[in-house]
């Protein structure tokens, strides 16, 4: 059976605290705050930020969160 992860944009604290009491109980669904750094300022270029997946990031900037299935 499928994970599932649900990334929450850290500027939705609410958003966070609902997900986490709605999926309490299922085990095959965890709840995070996305780890991520803000976007830098304009500037030199920082270094590579290795977990970020365009389509994620996306959708945590649209939404507040993103659900990224784990096989």
């Amino acid at each position: 059976m499928p994970r599932y992860l649900y990334v929450v944009s850290r500027r939705d604290p609410a958003l966070f605290e609902f997900l986490k009491a709605r999926f309490a109980d299922d085990e095959n669904v965890e709840v995070i705050l996305d780890r991520r750094a803000d976007p830098a300022p304009p500037g030199p270029a920082p270094p590579v930020e290795r977990r970020v997946r365009a389509e994620v990031a996306e959708e945590i900037r649209v939404r507040s969160y993103a659900v990224i299935t784990l096989l």
